[in-house]
Protein backbone atom coordinates (compact mmCIF):
# COMPACT_ATOMS: atom_id res chain seq x y z
CA UNK A 1 0.00 0.00 0.00
CA UNK A 2 1.43 3.57 -1.03
CA UNK A 3 -0.05 6.31 0.90
CA UNK A 4 1.90 9.52 0.35
CA UNK A 5 0.69 13.47 0.75
CA UNK A 6 2.42 16.94 1.15
CA UNK A 7 0.10 19.93 2.53
CA UNK A 8 0.73 23.49 0.79
CA UNK A 9 0.71 26.54 2.35
CA UNK A 10 -3.12 27.28 1.06
CA UNK A 11 -3.84 24.72 3.39
CA UNK A 12 -4.72 22.20 -0.19
CA UNK A 13 -3.01 18.79 0.35
CA UNK A 14 -1.55 16.26 -2.72
CA UNK A 15 -2.07 12.69 -1.94
CA UNK A 16 -0.87 9.61 -3.70
CA UNK A 17 -2.51 6.79 -3.24
CA UNK A 18 -2.17 2.59 -4.71
CA UNK A 19 -2.99 -0.50 -3.63
CA UNK A 20 -2.11 -3.91 -5.73
CA UNK A 21 -4.11 -6.15 -3.71
CA UNK A 22 -7.25 -6.95 -5.48
CA UNK A 23 -10.64 -6.35 -2.65
CA UNK A 24 -9.35 -3.34 -0.84
CA UNK A 25 -12.56 -3.72 0.97
CA UNK A 26 -14.79 -0.79 2.48
CA UNK A 27 -13.55 2.71 3.18
CA UNK A 28 -14.46 5.01 6.08
CA UNK A 29 -17.26 6.87 5.06
CA UNK A 30 -16.02 10.66 5.25
CA UNK A 31 -17.78 13.43 5.61
CA UNK A 32 -15.89 17.16 5.21
CA UNK A 33 -16.28 20.16 3.97
CA UNK A 34 -13.92 19.93 0.70
CA UNK A 35 -13.59 19.05 -2.15
CA UNK A 36 -11.54 16.13 -4.14
CA UNK A 37 -10.17 16.38 -7.67
CA UNK A 38 -8.51 12.79 -8.40
CA UNK A 39 -6.38 11.59 -11.27
CA UNK A 40 -6.43 7.64 -12.41
CA UNK A 41 -3.16 6.63 -13.08
CA UNK A 42 -4.10 3.01 -13.66
CA UNK A 43 -8.07 1.77 -14.79
CA UNK A 44 -10.24 1.38 -11.44
CA UNK A 45 -13.63 0.01 -13.04
CA UNK A 46 -14.79 -2.56 -10.64
CA UNK A 47 -15.75 -0.36 -7.43
CA UNK A 48 -18.81 1.04 -5.91
CA UNK A 49 -19.45 4.50 -4.53
CA UNK A 50 -21.66 5.62 -1.71
CA UNK A 51 -23.02 8.67 -1.36
CA UNK A 52 -24.94 9.45 2.07
CA UNK A 53 -25.37 5.60 2.16
CA UNK A 54 -26.57 5.20 -1.66
CA UNK A 55 -25.06 3.10 -4.21
CA UNK A 56 -23.40 4.59 -6.98
CA UNK A 57 -21.84 2.62 -9.70
CA UNK A 58 -18.51 4.38 -10.95
CA UNK A 59 -17.69 4.95 -14.63
CA UNK A 60 -15.16 5.95 -17.24
CA UNK A 61 -12.29 5.51 -14.73
CA UNK A 62 -9.96 4.92 -16.90
CA UNK A 63 -5.98 5.52 -16.58
CA UNK A 64 -5.69 9.50 -17.10
CA UNK A 65 -9.46 10.37 -16.64
CA UNK A 66 -10.33 12.47 -13.54
CA UNK A 67 -12.56 12.92 -10.54
CA UNK A 68 -14.82 15.06 -8.81
CA UNK A 69 -15.77 14.34 -4.88
CA UNK A 70 -17.99 16.38 -2.97
CA UNK A 71 -16.65 15.21 0.69
CA UNK A 72 -20.18 17.02 1.84
CA UNK A 73 -21.81 13.61 0.88
CA UNK A 74 -20.37 11.15 3.50
CA UNK A 75 -18.65 9.05 0.39
CA UNK A 76 -17.37 5.82 0.75
CA UNK A 77 -15.68 3.24 -1.39
CA UNK A 78 -15.82 -0.29 -1.74
CA UNK A 79 -12.96 -1.09 -4.02
CA UNK A 80 -12.23 -4.71 -5.61
CA UNK A 81 -9.75 -3.49 -8.29
CA UNK A 82 -6.20 -2.41 -7.52
CA UNK A 83 -5.82 1.35 -8.04
CA UNK A 84 -3.05 4.15 -8.19
CA UNK A 85 -4.63 7.77 -8.05
CA UNK A 86 -2.72 11.61 -6.93
CA UNK A 87 -5.59 13.63 -5.88
CA UNK A 88 -5.58 17.17 -4.99
CA UNK A 89 -7.81 18.06 -1.14
CA UNK A 90 -9.26 20.78 -1.75
CA UNK A 91 -10.99 22.64 1.65
CA UNK A 92 -13.65 24.91 1.55
CA UNK A 93 -11.77 27.69 3.15
CA UNK A 94 -9.02 27.62 0.58
CA UNK A 95 -11.52 27.46 -2.29
CA UNK A 96 -13.11 30.87 -0.56
CA UNK A 97 -9.41 32.57 -0.37
CA UNK A 98 -8.53 31.89 -3.84
CA UNK A 99 -12.19 33.40 -4.62
CA UNK A 100 -11.67 36.23 -2.82
CA UNK A 101 -7.86 36.73 -3.85
CA UNK A 102 -9.88 36.67 -7.36
CA UNK A 103 -12.31 39.76 -6.50
CA UNK A 104 -15.10 36.21 -7.48
CA UNK A 105 -17.78 35.27 -5.68
CA UNK A 106 -17.57 32.10 -3.67
CA UNK A 107 -18.25 28.55 -5.41
CA UNK A 108 -20.71 26.84 -3.10
CA UNK A 109 -21.13 24.01 -5.76
CA UNK A 110 -19.00 22.29 -8.29
CA UNK A 111 -20.79 20.57 -11.27
CA UNK A 112 -20.17 16.77 -12.15
CA UNK A 113 -22.11 14.00 -11.68
CA UNK A 114 -21.18 11.46 -8.78
CA UNK A 115 -19.19 8.79 -10.26
CA UNK A 116 -18.53 9.66 -13.62
CA UNK A 117 -15.13 10.49 -14.35
CA UNK A 118 -14.08 13.19 -16.99
CA UNK A 119 -11.52 13.92 -19.87
CA UNK A 120 -9.89 17.13 -18.49
CA UNK A 121 -6.29 17.65 -19.73
CA UNK A 122 -5.51 20.32 -18.08
CA UNK A 123 -6.00 18.93 -14.32
CA UNK A 124 -4.11 15.52 -15.59
CA UNK A 125 -1.28 17.75 -16.17
CA UNK A 126 -1.11 19.81 -13.18
CA UNK A 127 -1.66 16.71 -11.06
CA UNK A 128 0.99 14.99 -12.87
CA UNK A 129 3.58 18.13 -12.41
CA UNK A 130 2.94 17.74 -8.68
CA UNK A 131 3.86 13.84 -8.33
CA UNK A 132 7.54 14.27 -8.00
CA UNK A 133 7.17 15.92 -4.67
CA UNK A 134 5.64 13.54 -3.06
CA UNK A 135 8.28 10.86 -3.68
CA UNK A 136 11.18 10.91 -0.81
CA UNK A 137 13.86 10.80 -3.40
CA UNK A 138 13.07 14.16 -5.13
CA UNK A 139 11.63 17.08 -3.11
CA UNK A 140 10.14 20.64 -4.63
CA UNK A 141 9.94 24.04 -3.06
CA UNK A 142 6.78 24.41 -1.35
CA UNK A 143 6.09 27.40 -3.35
CA UNK A 144 6.05 25.29 -6.44
CA UNK A 145 3.21 22.69 -4.75
CA UNK A 146 1.13 25.83 -3.57
CA UNK A 147 1.61 27.45 -7.04
CA UNK A 148 0.26 24.43 -8.84
CA UNK A 149 -2.37 23.50 -6.40
CA UNK A 150 -3.46 27.34 -6.84
CA UNK A 151 -3.50 26.96 -10.64
CA UNK A 152 -5.42 23.31 -10.53
CA UNK A 153 -7.72 24.90 -7.89
CA UNK A 154 -8.11 27.93 -9.88
CA UNK A 155 -9.14 25.83 -12.76
CA UNK A 156 -11.63 23.77 -10.98
CA UNK A 157 -13.49 26.71 -9.73
CA UNK A 158 -13.43 28.39 -13.27
CA UNK A 159 -14.41 24.66 -15.18
CA UNK A 160 -16.62 23.38 -12.91
CA UNK A 161 -18.19 26.04 -10.09
CA UNK A 162 -18.65 29.18 -13.16
CA UNK A 163 -16.41 31.55 -10.88
CA UNK A 164 -17.84 34.79 -11.92
CA UNK A 165 -16.31 38.37 -11.41
CA UNK A 166 -17.96 40.29 -8.71
CA UNK A 167 -19.00 43.29 -10.22
CA UNK A 168 -17.17 46.77 -9.35
CA UNK A 169 -17.17 47.23 -5.64
CA UNK A 170 -19.40 50.29 -4.66
CA UNK A 171 -17.32 52.67 -3.08
CA UNK A 172 -17.78 52.54 0.36
CA UNK A 173 -17.35 48.80 1.11
CA UNK A 174 -14.92 46.79 2.79
CA UNK A 175 -11.36 46.08 1.51
CA UNK A 176 -11.03 42.46 0.47
CA UNK A 177 -8.53 41.82 3.21
CA UNK A 178 -10.86 43.78 5.38
CA UNK A 179 -13.76 41.51 5.04
CA UNK A 180 -11.67 38.57 4.91
CA UNK A 181 -9.98 39.69 8.40
CA UNK A 182 -13.70 40.60 9.48
CA UNK A 183 -15.41 36.87 8.51
CA UNK A 184 -12.49 35.17 9.83
CA UNK A 185 -12.99 36.45 13.46
CA UNK A 186 -16.98 36.58 13.26
CA UNK A 187 -17.00 32.67 12.55
CA UNK A 188 -14.02 31.87 15.23
CA UNK A 189 -16.59 33.91 18.09
CA UNK A 190 -19.66 32.53 17.59
CA UNK A 191 -20.76 32.75 20.78
CA UNK A 192 -20.86 36.65 20.36
CA UNK A 193 -17.84 37.94 22.27
CA UNK A 194 -16.48 40.25 19.67
CA UNK A 195 -17.66 43.84 19.48
CA UNK A 196 -18.20 46.11 16.78
CA UNK A 197 -15.20 48.22 18.26
CA UNK A 198 -13.20 45.00 17.95
CA UNK A 199 -14.24 44.02 14.46
CA UNK A 200 -13.65 47.99 13.26
CA UNK A 201 -10.54 47.77 14.82
CA UNK A 202 -8.97 44.75 13.07
CA UNK A 203 -10.31 46.23 9.92
CA UNK A 204 -8.75 49.79 11.16
CA UNK A 205 -11.91 51.91 10.66
CA UNK A 206 -13.95 53.72 13.09
CA UNK A 207 -17.29 51.75 14.42
CA UNK A 208 -19.71 53.66 12.04
CA UNK A 209 -17.18 53.42 8.96
CA UNK A 210 -17.12 49.53 9.44
CA UNK A 211 -20.72 48.97 9.95
CA UNK A 212 -21.81 50.67 6.41
CA UNK A 213 -19.04 48.85 4.62
CA UNK A 214 -19.85 45.48 5.73
CA UNK A 215 -23.23 45.83 4.95
CA UNK A 216 -22.47 47.07 1.62
CA UNK A 217 -19.80 44.31 0.95
CA UNK A 218 -22.00 41.46 2.37
CA UNK A 219 -25.61 42.74 1.81
CA UNK A 220 -26.28 41.89 6.31
CA UNK A 221 -25.04 43.44 9.29
CA UNK A 222 -22.36 41.76 11.02
CA UNK A 223 -25.23 40.41 13.60
CA UNK A 224 -26.82 38.98 10.66
CA UNK A 225 -24.02 37.38 9.33
CA UNK A 226 -23.38 36.02 12.94
CA UNK A 227 -26.74 34.56 13.13
CA UNK A 228 -26.15 33.06 9.84
CA UNK A 229 -22.91 31.17 10.67
CA UNK A 230 -24.59 29.55 13.83
CA UNK A 231 -27.36 28.58 11.88
CA UNK A 232 -24.70 27.02 9.58
CA UNK A 233 -23.01 25.11 11.95
CA UNK A 234 -26.35 23.56 13.82
CA UNK A 235 -27.34 22.11 10.52
CA UNK A 236 -24.24 20.46 10.33
CA UNK A 237 -24.43 19.20 13.80
CA UNK A 238 -27.97 18.25 13.54
CA UNK A 239 -27.06 16.30 10.50
CA UNK A 240 -23.87 14.57 11.63
CA UNK A 241 -24.12 13.81 15.56
CA UNK A 242 -26.47 12.90 18.13
CA UNK A 243 -26.26 15.67 20.54
CA UNK A 244 -29.30 17.30 22.56
CA UNK A 245 -30.75 20.34 21.04
CA UNK A 246 -29.52 22.43 24.14
CA UNK A 247 -26.24 21.34 24.01
CA UNK A 248 -26.12 22.32 19.92
CA UNK A 249 -27.73 25.37 20.32
CA UNK A 250 -24.68 26.47 23.19
CA UNK A 251 -22.29 24.78 20.90
CA UNK A 252 -23.42 27.15 17.98
CA UNK A 253 -23.39 30.45 20.20
CA UNK A 254 -26.82 30.34 20.71
CA UNK A 255 -27.87 31.85 24.44
CA UNK A 256 -30.64 28.49 24.90
CA UNK A 257 -32.71 26.16 22.80
CA UNK A 258 -35.14 28.35 22.31
CA UNK A 259 -33.34 30.87 20.94
CA UNK A 260 -31.73 28.47 18.16
CA UNK A 261 -35.15 27.47 17.52
CA UNK A 262 -36.58 31.15 17.20
CA UNK A 263 -33.38 31.64 15.08
CA UNK A 264 -34.02 28.56 12.72
CA UNK A 265 -37.65 29.03 12.14
CA UNK A 266 -36.91 32.43 10.80
CA UNK A 267 -34.10 32.01 8.51
CA UNK A 268 -35.41 28.25 7.61
CA UNK A 269 -39.05 27.79 8.23
CA UNK A 270 -38.87 24.71 10.24
CA UNK A 271 -37.85 24.20 13.90
CA UNK A 272 -34.38 22.00 14.75
CA UNK A 273 -35.96 19.23 15.71
CA UNK A 274 -38.28 19.35 12.27
CA UNK A 275 -34.61 20.00 10.36
CA UNK A 276 -32.96 16.97 11.83
CA UNK A 277 -36.32 14.48 11.16
CA UNK A 278 -36.00 15.68 7.60
CA UNK A 279 -32.37 15.09 6.96
CA UNK A 280 -32.73 11.67 8.48
CA UNK A 281 -35.26 10.53 5.79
Amino acid sequence: MLETSKTCQSGMTFIELASQRPNAGMTEPIRDEAFLIALQLQPCADFDLYADGRLIRPRGFAAGSVALFDLRANLAMDRRDPFHAIDLYIPRRALNALADDANTFWVDELRHEPGRALADPVARHLLLAARPALSAQQGASALFIDQIAMALATHVAHTYGSMRTRPEVKTGALARWQERRARELIAANLAGNLTLADLASACELSIRHFTRAFRQSTGMSPHAWLLQLRVEKAKNLLATSRHMLAEIALDCGFSDQSHMTRVFQRYLGVTPAEWRRLQQR
